[in-house]
């Protein structure tokens, strides 16, 4: 019979073998883990291969006799066998060893692994490959023989990680700063790493996602950061503030950003001015404080509100005061939010809010504390307090006896940029201010500020017209609707902040019953938009959908070009978009909001012709970084009520006729960087007559900086020694020249 064919199978070599000729060990320097190396490993495999013995045979001149005629699984006799080895025959010792001793051999001293390492490299390469392993054991078992290396120089890696110094492939003196290797080989201009930043944020779908880039961007290379926003500023103020500003503090504690300022907590109280000598600047100018009480129209976000501090110091980096001018502060006292009590990535202190003797104190020795380190003229800028605190603590540290430079934008410059656009829409519809019927939907802080100062507004451009008969052309509507004494709703009497615009419903009514058949409801906003004959609707009570087709309309019926201001933000918390406006009314509405909405293309109703209408963009920076220019450049003492009135009507002047024709009642926000100059121009002159500006700050035509160093005012003709400053606007550019 034929023979049966050999298997395949037996005509392999034995397993030993084929693990000998393709596993060449060495030490890793971690332990005395065995690795193969990259080296003999590739050698191995193009080497032929060296058939070893089998299992439990001698090996001549390499493994000691008893080595080989142990039993299988004597794991001490076959690391001694192992350790009696030279050096360079360990591998060969390891090869032939059962399984379970090699295992444990593999867990041996690193001393005797490295020899095993080099060992099976020298047994299982070729000649040339041996060579080049004789080498490497050498150096190995002789590292005294290598130069030592240098020591490491922090000084590079420091350098990347400051923001003021890191400039990108732009960074200049490479090799001085330590930079050489740490950074790639290619060197670039200032300019072109904007281009490059510019490109990464185009490349983000959403405005979030830009926003992480952005701050991304600040945390690493300010210079840049800066640059791009001043070169877009109209592109990217909506990301960095509002709107984009009430999501990113929504989900603070998610953004993995370095943080942006100084935080001071009830645990701090008696520790103020320790935590403020920690912070790196000392020239700060402008502290933005917010308790987290109020941000924009989202609530309660406790500590997460540092992102509204944040946001602000970059929207007045963006108009011309120095990044390190500008100080963010979290005043952490605690939330009532319990989302975020029970929020395990919650950044603040997980407490109930405290507003009592502790707040009060805490607040007194933050504000001290920075004067105390910066000066008396540190402008201390309020952000989204509640209305409980907001006016309470603005008039506190007014008061003659504080000597506090303090604005609360929240009242204060909400309150400019409604009266800047009120009066651009006074001439759009071709009345005077002292005309208009305003009512305010929303009574808190920012409509009880703009109520104010617009009574202020009627009263200077009339000086005929009291002061009381400016407040009744103004009406309040609350979350118990209308304002008017003996309200039910009312368990006390009014606040004082409401009391004085409250309306007499007995003549409102009286007027309503003839017109409409039917009695006033004071809790419809139709029904008293309809009593009071409005003709300008302002809301800020952060009720989205407030004024629904039904208020517009009738706001069109009883004027020809009816203003309408939804200046809640975020979107989401509009009380009408752009678009709605423009619908109900037939394309008639004069129309601005909180939130920036595109152009919308426009219907006539009446001849049905279309044309573009641009929103008009109501927002706090047109005012409050010229107000805080105006005021340092002017060294003044205080921020008076005109001073917020110049700067609205120094706004209002900015809006031209092509603005207006286009609907708009706002400049656009691509020149809110020099509106800021003329804004604080107008406020430097209300504060010299005011006479709270400091005698001489521009006298002479030229300002004084730290040192007494005198700058020559812009216009200054030579050899001038006037008492006062020739041009205000020169002078506030000085200002900000000594420093740019």
């Amino acid at each position: 019979p034929r023979a049966r064919p050999v298997p395949r199978r037996s005509a392999r070599r034995p397993r030993t073998t084929r693990m000998a000729a393709r596993t060449p060990l060495a030490i890793s320097a971690r332990g005395g883990v065995l690795v193969p190396p990259r080296a003999a490993h590739t050698a191995a495999r193009r080497a032929r291969p060296v058939v070893a013995p089998a299992v439990g045979t001698r090996i001549a001149r390499a493994v000691p006799a008893r080595a080989a005629e142990a039993p299988a699984g004597s794991t001490d006799d076959a690391v001694e066998d192992v350790r009696e080895c030279e050096p360079s025959d360990r591998g060969r010792a390891l090869v032939p060893a059962p399984r379970a001793s090699r295992r444990a051999m593999l867990a041996a001293p690193p001393a005797l692994s490295l020899g095993l390492g080099l060992g099976a490299m020298a047994f299982s390469a070729p000649a040339s490959a041996r060579s080049a392993s004789a080498a490497l054991s050498s150096a190995s078992a002789s590292p005294a023989t290598l130069p030592p290396p240098p020591p490491f120089a922090s000084v590079g890696v420091e350098m990347l990680r400051d923001p003021a110094l890191y400039n990108g492939l732009a960074t200049a003196d490479r090799a001085k700063r330590g930079l050489d290797g740490l950074l790639p080989v290619a060197t670039t201009t200032p300019e072109l790493e904007v281009a490059r930043a510019s490109a990464a944020v185009d490349a983000c779908e959403s405005p979030m996602t830009k926003y992480r880039q952005l701050v991304s961007l600040l945390n690493t290379d300010e210079r840049t950061f800066y640059a791009l926003l001043e070169s877009r500023t109209a592109d990217l103020l909506p990301i960095l503030y509002t709107p984009t500003v009430g999501d990113a503090c929504l989900q603070y504690g998610t953004l993995t950003q370095r943080p942006p300022g100084i935080t001071v907590s009830l645990r701090d109280a008696g520790n103020v001015p320790n935590l403020l000598a920690r912070w790196p600047k000392s020239d700060v100018r402008v502290a933005v404080i917010t308790d987290g009480e109020r941000i924009l129209g989202l609530g309660d976000l406790g500590a997460n509100g540092m992102g509204i501090s944040a946001g602000k110091s970059m929207v007045y980096a963006a108009c011309g005061l120095r990044p390190e001018w500008l100080l963010p502060i979290q005043l952490d006292t605690g939330t009532n939010n319990e989302t975020l009590l029970n929020d395990p990535l919650y950044v603040g202190d997980r407490a109930r809010r405290e507003r009592g003797a502790a707040y009060d104190a805490l607040l007194e020795e933050l504000v001290s504390s920075l004067q105390g380190r910066y000066g008396r003229n540190v402008l201390i800028h309020f952000e989204d307090f509640a209305p409980r605190n907001a006016f309470r603590v603005l008039q506190k540290f007014r008061s003659a006896s504080s000597s506090t430079l303090v604005i609360n934008d929240d009242i204060q410059g909400t309150a400019a940029v409604t009266v800047a656009g009120a009066s651009a829409a006074c001439r759009a519809v071709g009345k005077n201010l002292t005309e208009q019927r305003v009512l305010f939907f929303g009574a808190g802080q920012a409509n009880i500020g703009a109520a104010n100062l617009l009574t202020l507004a009627m009263t200077e451009a009339d000086k005929t017209l009291s002061l009381e008969d400016a407040r009744k052309r103004i009406a309040l509507v609350d979350s118990k609707g209308l304002v008017y004494d003996g309200r039910p709703a009312d368990k006390e009497s009014l606040s004082p902040d409401k009391a004085p615009f409250a309306a007499n419903l007995a003549e409102l009514q009286s007027a309503f019953s003839r017109s409409n058949k039917k009695n006033l409801d004071p809790t419809s906003l139709t029904d008293v938009v309809a009593a009071t004959r409005c003709s300008l609707l302002v809301g800020a009570a952060a009720i989205p959908g407030a004024f629904d087709a039904s208020v517009v309309r009738q706001m069109s019926k009883q004027n020809d070009r009816p203003i309408i201001f939804a200046l809640s933000n975020p979107t989401s918390k509009a009380e009408c978009t752009a678009a709605q406006a423009y619908e109900w009314s037939n394309g008639s509405a004069v129309f601005a909001s909180g939130t920036k909405f595109p152009d919308q293309t426009v219907r006539d109703g009446k001849t049905g012709a279309t044309r573009q209408r641009r929103p008009g963009f109501a927002n706090n920076a047109f005012i409050f970084p010229g107000v805080a220019l105006g005021s340092l450049a002017s060294g003044a003492s205080k921020v008076t009520d005109k001073m917020f009135l110049a700067a609205a009507l120094a706004l209002a002047s900015l809006v031209t006729e092509e603005d207006l024709e286009k609907g708009a009642v706002y400049p656009p926000t691509s020149t809110i960087r020099e509106a800021a100059f003329f804004v604080g121009a107008g406020v430097a002159a209300a504060a010299a007559e005011e006479n709270v500006a400091r005698p001489g700050a521009c006298a002479g035509g030229a300002i004084f900086v730290a040192g007494g160093k005198a700058v020559p005012s812009l216009d200054a003709a030579p050899g001038e020694n006037d008492a006062a400053c020739v041009n205000w606007e020169a002078c506030v550019r000085d200002y900000a020249k000594t420093c740019l």
